[in-house]
């Protein structure tokens, strides 16, 4: 009950609220009838600002990312701008920026930011606030980097051909930064989602790059896309990049890979090792192989249905010889707690024609994934027995017919199922009070399934453990030349080509195209692929020069030693320093402060301060 108080005091409360509430409406009233004005004065300080706004000249500053600075030394040294001027038609007296300066801004931008890609159209407004005359040696306005200059070289560039461009200025990274020539060659292919129409790859008599559906990598089955094939060596250096249609097969592009080594190398191929995942193994690629007299050398892994499923044959076999080798930690970082370790079986095998290794390699890392699979499979079983069994059955054989059935559906499974048929019986009357001749009551008989046991089924278990840790390894390389650890620790640096992928497909390098022109995507995939030569090299050449260091590098983050740093890594640490132009005067500026961590990053990347 609200007491006389306590109503007094609500009804004061709402009289204060309907005062306010009329005051701010009389207030807004005058507002209106009223021109705003602000009531706070200028400071001293800011009127002496205000005042040099009237000053007819203001100085310019500008600001250029230092890592802009290293990418242009690093584009010099692959003699960038001579091949694509030297192979792109253009015009001196037409053109007032040479094809190889229109590229380098493209190659430039996904260097800008770390969080966004940069559009063509948008690469006039990213150069905002640079030193155009730093970056690109003339006196250079935005404007001459206009979306039309840049299509129109894209243009020239598909017309000089794209991939034959790429593979000359990667040829210059083994020469010109003196890089050990590698002859392990990692090959894999990538999807990339379009955005757009592009109608001109659906007229009649269309033979150019096909931007259409295909296998989607990127999980977007429902887009349309281009796929694009690589090359790269050992340490992850790009040697060859094509664009492709958006339903090339992987294994159709690898085939056409071999060829062009084979072209390119001709008979000194047979000293190159060529590495791909399963999709190079079939009978075509495999005759390609030995078409030449000297036959270029491979390692994949094997498919379960290749060759009457001759890898399924050879993990039966060398788990019934039991004659593993151990071969111990096979991977870059072997002081990793969590690295595997492996055991090897090798089998001699003639395929058609032809004799290979057949490589069954076994980890150690299996047994957590067989028990998680087995409990993935325990609940799945369950969730599945509420679900098919919810309602009783009216009679036995139904209940049967359906335990039947389910069994059926999990007779692969990893557990023994084991269910039974509960008889539940209700009597039920007639409502009301009982009368003279009440009629006896019915008996209702109802069947509920039950699950009673679910046990491992020791051979699926085991089959499905060997399945997990054994794969099977194919090659033409004879065992005297290379024993099983070293084919692993082959095929296990594919991962180098998938960074390069993960890379290539980021939001700052291409994570979708936009162009609507398929010989317009091809140009700028190949420019795109430059921008990751940088990144690669300078990943590369720092972790070389890391490892000639007498004691480690405290140059990371929080003074910790710089090891095995990646190109993001490194991107991050140059993010802290940036060239400052004031007039003609250039200014290094450091938001750490430490200007011998920048002098010390130069020095691994092969640069010196002086010459910057």
């Amino acid at each position: 009950m609200i007491t006389t108080s306590n109503g007094f005091f609500v009804k004061v409360f709402f009289n204060n609220i309907f005062q306010i509430i009329s005051y701010m409406k009389k207030t807004d009233q005058k507002a209106k009838t009223k021109k705003l004005s602000p009531s706070a004065k200028g400071t001293k300080n800011f009127k002496k600002i205000s005042h040099l706004l009237n000053a007819k000249t203001f100085s310019q500053k500008t600001e250029t990312p230092f890592v802009l600075i290293v990418c242009r030394e690093f584009l010099d040294i692959l003699g960038f701008d001579e091949i694509i001027n030297d192979n792109v038609r253009w015009d001196k007296d037409q053109w007032s920026v040479s094809p190889a300066t229109l590229a380098r801004s493209i190659i430039l931008t996904p260097f800008l930011r770390n969080d966004k890609r940069c559009p063509l159209y948008r690469i006039e407004e990213a150069l905002e606030g640079l030193d155009l005359k730093l970056l690109f040696g003339g006196n250079y306005l935005r404007t001459d980097f206009n979306d039309d200059h840049l299509a129109k070289l894209l243009d020239r560039i598909a017309e000089a051909g794209s991939t034959g461009l790429f593979s000359r200025i990667a040829a210059n990274s083994y020469v010109n930064f003196k890089i050990p020539v590698s002859h392990i060659l990692h090959a894999d292919t990538t999807s990339h989602v379009f955005y757009g129409e592009c109608k001109v790859c659906e007229q009649e008599g269309y033979e150019g790059l096909n931007v259409t559906h295909g296998h989607s990598k990127d999980k977007h089955p429902e887009m349309k896309q281009i796929m694009t094939g690589m090359l790269v060596d050992e340490y992850g250096i790009p040697v060859y990049e094509q664009t492709l249609d958006g339903n090339t097969a992987d294994s159709t592009w690898f085939k056409s890979a071999i060829q062009y080594l084979q072209g390119l190398f001709g008979d000194s191929c047979g000293g190159y090792t060529f590495i791909a995942d399963s999709k190079l193994v079939n009978k075509k690629n495999i005759e390609i192989i030995y078409g030449d007299k000297d036959p270029i050398r491979f390692i994949s892994h094997c498919p379960s249905n290749f060759n009457s499923k001759i890898a399924e044959k050879a993990i039966k076999k060398a788990y019934l010889l039991n004659d593993w080798e151990y071969l111990g930690i096979c991977c870059e970082d072997e002081k990793s707690k969590r690295a595997a370790r492996y055991d090897a079986q090798g089998f001699v095998k003639t395929i058609y024609k032809n004799k290979l290794r057949l490589v069954v390699i076994k980890g150690d890392d299996a047994e957590s994934k067989v028990k998680k699979s087995i409990e993935k499979e325990k609940q799945a079983i369950v969730d599945d027995v509420k679900k098919s069994f919810k309602e009783p059955f009216s009679c036995e054989p139904d209940a049967e017919k359906e335990i039947g059935a389910f069994l059926k559906k999990h007779k692969n499974s990893l557990l023994d199922i084991k269910l039974s048929v509960e008889k539940i019986v209700t009597e039920k009357r007639s409502r009301g009070r009982p009368s003279k001749d009440q009629k006896p009551p019915t008996i209702i008989e109802k069947f509920v399934v039950k699950l009673d046991k679910l046990t491992e089924n020791e051979k699926r278990v085991e089959e499905y453990k060997q399945d997990k840790e054994s794969f099977v390894l194919i090659t033409n390389i004879p065992a005297d030349e290379k024993n099983n650890k070293q084919i692993l620790q082959d095929y296990k640096k594919q991962r180098v080509i998938e960074a390069n992928f993960e890379e290539l497909k980021k939001p700052t390098m291409v994570s979708t195209i936009f162009l609507e022109k398929p010989e317009r995507i091809d140009a700028l995939m190949m420019l795109l692929h430059v921008s990751l030569l940088i990144r690669v090299l300078m990943r590369v050449i720092t972790r070389m020069n890391l490892k000639n260091e007498n004691e480690p590098s405290l140059i990371d983050f929080a003074g910790r030693p710089l090891v095995n740093p990646t190109a993001d890594k490194l991107l991050r640490l140059f993010s802290l320093h940036s060239v400052v132009t004031v007039g003609d005067e250039h200014i290094i500026y450091s938001k750490s402060g430490k200007a011998d961590h920048l002098c010390k990053l130069l020095e691994l990347l092969g640069l010196h301060s002086e010459t910057g």
